[in-house]
């Protein structure tokens, strides 16, 4: 038995034979490509040979000549600039990547502020740009927010202070007075690619300014591996110029010249180990992160911008530090959350949760309600009280906008925000069982019983024998993959059990041994250690899984990374 719907992607053989014909490639990876939406061969080559000569021209955003402008002025009189950031992975390394390389042009003139998480919010405020005024700034450059700053926009203004917007996320129907506002979502932008990171954004404005200093163009690619960073973090699909900055970046990555970046690669424990986006989302960006969600994002930019070895280390150590107290703190509220759930069983019976807890760390729900999602597959929303009122964070399944739903529910909150899969609130103490009942009476006129249930996306079901190496190989020139572009999941039918054991710590991984007639394959599935009781009652099994390869002792071999096992009762 499995607990997952197996969904298997709609094929197109004649589209994906003929596209794999002329590029010279299976038909399996001819298919991948469509599913992806490429069916022509001059996006399919972009796709497979990602190239820096693909990038963008940054002056095809309708505002980037005024922005450039701006900053030659600042440079040619040595002003002094502000860049003002956000708390998360992407603000940081925009942030630092501004600093880093407009510093080549300003030396000593460039000041940054990120504001804390728990005590300011989010995007910009008008005690920090006092300070910023009082401290002589003549340009402020806005990275990963800004984009609805009307009033703190105005109010530079008044203070005769430039301020140049670069965004990546959705515009109101009024923009900041500014200079120049940089947004591929503003829909007469420009540009022809609208999903950039906010990293991504200030790389753009660097590119425009590397035209008229070209001194600074080689520094600016030595930085793509902090580009990349924030990208793969940020979650933005992989795609187009985003698959071309993630590819050169990570190869950057590598062998970077960043001495925190290098500290936070050793720390990490992955010194040894070929970089790919999967290392940057689970077990580099978490500890960047983790200094936003905790107390002061700054630690990060610090590490950064550093060009002393101790120091790296010291600042790496102490993200780990912070991190290890994100964890612990995150498994509290998870703790108190399901034991929420178990106190009161109808709450499981609910198309969607919405559960509270006194003094619930901000920085940590939304991580907590990303794991109630995974175990109950349905949307979920934590508050946080202290006081009078409660701050939240919800987290969505597919098919359901949460942001709409909560949008719906708008007259029993003080503030809400956010998109379809993720969105804050805030709420009082007196209006939330209203706001609760609001929340759950939108998700059952949306969503039915078979929504609930977990599925798991086939993107292809082959035979064993076809499970090769080579294919293996052949799929990893879809690499980098994330959003968008997912690590494609494949499908095999009625193989035999061989072997099979539990690893890891506490035995909650499995290891697996099938075969197919005389072939025979071996697998890994992480967090599977507790289907070792059903696979003692079967003798076949149907397997979902990713293709890796696996170094061993100096031997290469094909493996399966498994994502789902139907087992048949015997």
């Amino acid at each position: 038995m499995s607990g997952k719907v197996w969904k298997l992607v709609e094929t197109y053989p004649e589209l994906s034979d003929e596209l794999a014909r002329k590029l010279g490639v299976s038909p399996l990876l001819g298919q991948l490509l469509v599913n992806r939406g490429i069916t022509d061969i001059e996006k399919a080559d972009a796709f497979l040979a990602p190239d820096i000569s693909r990038l963008h021209d940054p002056f095809l955003f309708n505002q980037m000549g005024e922005a450039v402008d701006r900053l030659e002025q600042a440079v040619k009189n040595q002003e002094q600039v502000l860049i003002y950031g956000d708390y998360d992975v992407d603000g940081v390394t925009s942030v630092a990547l501004l600093v880093r390389v407009l510093g080549k042009l300003l030396p000593g003139k460039i000041l940054y502020y990120i504001p804390k998480r728990l005590e300011e919010g989010y995007g910009l405020h008008l005690s920090s740009l006092e300070k910023a005024f009082a401290r002589g700034v003549q340009l402020v450059i806005t990275v990963d927010c800004g984009i609805t700053a009307i009033e703190e926009g105005a109010y530079l203004k008044t203070k005769g202070i430039d301020l140049i917007v670069t965004d990546h996320h959705q515009p109101q129907a009024e923009l900041p007075q500014a200079v120049a506002v940089i947004d591929p979502k503003i829909p007469d932008s420009g540009y022809p690619f609208t999903q950039l990171a906010g990293v991504g954004v200030a790389f753009k404005l660097l590119q425009g300014l590397a035209t008229w200093f070209p001194e600074i163009k080689e520094w600016l690619f030595n930085n793509l591996d902090l580009v990349a960073f924030g990208t793969v973090a940020d979650i933005v699909p992989l795609l187009d110029e985003n698959r071309v900055i993630v590819k050169y970046g990570l190869e950057r990555m590598q062998k970077t010249a960043n001495i925190g970046l290098q500290a936070l690669i050793q720390t990490a424990g992955l010194g040894e180990r070929v970089l790919n986006a999967g290392h940057i989302g689970y077990l580099l960006a978490p500890r960047i992160n983790a200094a936003g969600r905790m107390g002061n994002p700054s630690i990060g930019v610090k590490l950064f911008l550093t060009n002393n070895d101790l120091q790296a280390m010291d600042l790496a150590k102490e993200l780990e530090k912070e991190n290890q107290n994100r964890q612990m703190t995150e498994n509290e509220v998870l703790m108190e959350a399901l034991a929420q759930i178990e106190a009161e069983p109808e709450l499981a019976q609910e198309y969607a949760l919405v559960l509270a807890g006194e003094g619930w760390h901000l920085g940590v729900i939304g991580i907590v309600a990303s794991k109630l999602v995974e175990i109950y597959h349905k949307p979920v929303v934590l508050i946080g009280f202290e006081g009078d009122e409660g701050r939240g964070s919800g987290r969505s399944i597919a098919g359901f906008n949460l942001f709409k739903a909560i949008e719906a529910c708008g007259p029993y909150l003080v503030r809400y925000g956010g998109h379809e899969f993720a969105a804050g609130l805030t709420v009082t103490r007196e209006q939330f069982r209203d706001f609760k009942k609001a929340f759950l009476t939108q998700v059952k006129t949306i969503l039915t019983e078979e929504d609930l249930l977990p599925w798991l996306k086939i993107e292809s079901m082959v035979a064993l024998d076809g499970v090769t190496l080579d294919l293996a190989r052949e799929l990893g020139k879809l690499a980098p993959c994330g959003p968008a572009n997912p690590t494609p999941v494949l499908g095999c039918k009625s193989l035999q059990v061989v072997e099979y054991r539990n690893v890891g710590e506490n035995g909650k991984h499995l290891k697996l041994k099938v075969a197919d007639s005389n072939i025979i394959r071996e697998g890994i599935g992480f967090n599977l250690g507790s289907l070792h009781q059903e696979l003692a009652s079967t003798k076949e099994v149907d397997l979902a899984f990713s293709l890796e390869e696996n170094n061993w002792n100096g031997s290469v071999q094909v493996q399966l990374n498994l994502k789902d096992i139907v087992t048949y009762d015997t």
